[in-house]
């Protein structure tokens, strides 16, 4: 093909042709990826009324009679020959990377997207209809594009079944959702969205998964048929079925440039526990040589399985950190390296994670391995959302961590499980303030108290019901895109939110949703407590292990808590002690974070106040989650107000501080009767791993106590 066909002068013709709205998308038929991200731009631009056909690229030929885009990798010819015939510069091209070109003057103009690789081509396709949902087509400008982190995942604690659970089945996410882990269709939508919101890397958390994905010929009595919950079986589905299930969802997400890793914790053998001799005992030959040959036997079943991780001593009890890494050597260890002599040319990436362990004991076996091995690290602790520039790293990990070694940082957010957030300036942030270069491996994001797979509390729900990141669609693609590309515009951004519902300013939807979504991290930075266990801020509870607060933190555990290190922010007590010795204050007071979370709430709810969302379920749904975070965000700013003087009170039995503490805890239960109000309107009341039900009403009666407790002090 000569560059001279490719275009020819716009005529009259040409031009009313185009105002008819024919579009021609131009892309690798032969390829999954791009044919994927032509399908969705085909969609996007038919919903606005367009005519749109899709074509092979090789049929690519300037018409008169459309609007012309092409998607395909930098390698195809069609490409050269519009760099040549155009002068396009092209930087060098890397796996993920992709450019947009726009060619022609006026009407008369061709959309290229170009990619480094399949994926970046199907991302730039993607990137594309994003374009035209927020701005229109005619906004696209030349531009390139790489990713900024080139992993960015998800923490997929996946509940297989309740013989191989994950690290705590029992809540309502977890039992709802176990079906859809053996249905096909949930993983293809699944990971379709993953990927429009830039997502290529979900590792899948379990204790002992492999009696539910693999048979081994030396113990074919682990294998699992059927699949069961907690109230029996569920589904006829034999061991065989279940491998060629999990082969296809592989392949699929290899059409998504989306990679699977399995992590797992130790000593833990549900499903083959008391078969063949199997112990949970890291002295037992046979559980040594069972999980070797499970490890490999895994890898081998899935060549698209990209790595393996795991967790060192949650089960080993008395057992030092030199035993631990002996036994995963002889059983991980061993085991990739049993596949890799027999695929040579298998790439299979190791992570191990920080906890338990010492790292020394973990570098002098693991270094053995052909492709090294990474480290996982939990960034901020379990508290995403609380600071974006949290320091645990800095002074805990690298410290101990040569920096040749690259880790990956499990974002976890045990803080937020119903409402929707969305502050898109906080992720920005969080993602610019990750270790820079080779130390960051790229990052997972996920839970371990609950299941992001099909929503499951909805009183409105559709059939079947939505994914966890589709009602929570923005927060998803923050995390995702962002971690692609951090410098994502507020207006693209805005742009979304107003394809996605027209009928509301999403100027005002898109400031409303970040002031609310401030609520979170403020009250977990002030009221600071690090591990999922111990704190669920959407509740107000936590969970009565090793000696933590069990169920409601009243308000004298508000008065007692830590702020976060680093945070600036002083405590109750501290600030109470400064009044009281009328020393000197630097920081921020209990005081100056109520009226911030006060603001907050304010600015969302004046916001949200006259919008209407004429019978959208998702927009009246959204709003309600702004409106309840924002009387959430108003609760606690009442409480500190609350608890701060009635610890004046108790330092200074003046009078009046205990009669300002009353009024404010009274001021703090009305909210909270706001905040249950729309959560009755909206959800079902369901049970969190460790915490037990959200029962909004019952922790009503916890609220009026704190009333009680100022009075009776």
């Amino acid at each position: 093909m000569k560059a001279a066909c490719l275009f020819s002068p716009y005529n009259k013709l040409e031009q009313n042709n185009l105002m008819s709205g024919q579009y021609n998308i131009y892309y690798e038929s032969s390829e999954p990826s791009i044919a994927f991200a032509a399908e969705d731009l085909k969609r996007i631009l038919s919903e606005k009324n367009m005519s749109v056909s899709l074509l092979p690229l090789m049929e690519f030929s300037n018409n008169p009679n459309s609007v012309q885009i092409v998607i395909a990798d930098n390698k195809s010819e069609v490409i050269g020959a519009m760099t040549e015939a155009n002068g396009k510069v092209i930087k060098e091209m890397k796996a993920q990377d992709y450019a947009l070109r726009v060619t022609g003057q006026g009407k008369n103009k061709t959309y290229w997207v170009i990619g480094g690789d399949r994926i970046g081509a199907m991302y730039g396709g993607i990137h594309l209809g994003e374009i035209v949902m927020s701005s229109g087509l005619d906004s696209m400008i030349d531009k390139d594009f790489s990713p900024y982190i080139a992993k960015r995942g998800l923490k997929f604690n996946i509940p297989l079944d309740s013989r191989t659970p994950s690290h705590d089945d029992r809540g309502t996410s977890a039992q709802s959702n176990i079906i859809n882990m053996w249905d096909f269709n949930f993983w293809t939508t699944y990971l379709d969205e993953l990927a429009r919101q830039r997502f290529n890397v979900i590792s899948l958390w379990s204790k002992h998964p492999f009696p539910s994905m693999i048979k081994l010929e030396e113990y074919p009595d682990v294998a699992l048929n059927d699949i069961y919950d907690d109230t029996g079986k569920i589904k006829t589905m034999t061991i065989d079925e279940k491998i060629v299930l999990w082969q296809k969802v592989m392949d699929y997400a290899d059409h998504r440039g989306i990679e699977f890793y399995i992590i797992t914790w130790n000593i833990h053998m549900n499903g083959a526990l008391g078969k063949y001799g199997i112990t949970q005992s890291k002295e037992n030959e046979i559980t040594k040589d069972y999980q070797r040959k499970s490890v490999s036997k895994l890898l081998s079943t899935y060549p698209k399985l990209a790595g393996i991780g795991t967790t060192a001593g949650e089960n080993m009890h008395g057992v030092n950190s030199d035993e631990k890494e002996e036994w995963l050597w002889e059983t991980y260890g061993k085991g990739i390296q049993d596949v890799q002599n027999e695929q040579p040319d298998r790439k299979i990436r190791f992570i191990h994670r920080y906890w338990w362990t010492d790292f020394n004991k973990i570098n002098s076996r693991f270094k053995q391995l052909k492709d090294g091995y990474d480290m996982s690290f939990k960034y901020g602790r379990a508290r995403i959302y609380s600071a974006y520039n949290p320091q645990f790293a800095e002074k805990e990990f690298f410290p101990n961590i040569p920096k040749g070694v690259s880790t990956w940082w499990n974002l976890r957010n045990d803080d937020i499980y119903n409402l929707r957030w969305g502050d898109a300036e906080y992720v920005r942030k969080y993602i610019l303030n990750l270790p820079k270069g080779e130390r960051t491996a790229g990052y997972y994001m996920g839970s371990d108290r609950f299941v992001w797979a099909r929503e499951s509390i909805s009183k409105n729900p559709t059939s079947p019901r939505i994914l966890e990141n589709e009602k929570h669609w923005f927060s998803f693609l923050l995390w995702g895109r962002m971690g692609y590309d951090p410098e994502t515009s507020p207006e693209l951004l805005k742009g979304l939110i107003g394809n996605r519902f027209p009928s509301v300013d999403s100027n005002d939807l898109y400031t409303a949703w970040q002031e609310s979504s401030k609520v979170i991290p403020l009250i977990n930075k002030f009221h600071w407590f690090s591990w999922d266990y111990l704190w669920w801020p959407e509740a107000c509870i936590g969970s009565g292990v090793a000696n933590a607060i069990d169920g409601y933190h009243n308000i004298y555990d508000f008065i007692n808590a830590p702020v976060m290190d680093d945070s600036n922010l002083i405590t109750i007590k501290n600030y109470v002690r400064a009044i009281i010795d009328q020393s000197k204050i630097s920081g921020t007071t209990p005081l100056q974070v109520a009226d911030m979370l006060e603001l907050y709430g304010k600015e969302a709810l004046s916001l949200t106040e006259k919008m209407n969302s004429y019978d959208n379920n998702e927009l009246a749904e959204t709003i309600g989650d702004i409106k309840a975070m924002a009387h959430l965000g108003n609760y606690y700013s009442a409480k500190i107000r609350g608890a701060t003087n009635l610890k004046l009170y108790l330092v200074s039995n003046n009078e009046k501080y205990k009669t300002i503490a009353i009024g404010q805890l009274e001021e703090s239960l009305k909210f909270w009767k706001l905040y249950s109000k729309i959560l009755t309107e909206q959800y079902i009341k369901m049970n969190i791993s460790m915490q037990g039900v959200f029962d909004w009403d019952k922790l009503e009666k916890e609220v009026k106590a704190d009333i009680d407790l100022a009075k009776k002090a």
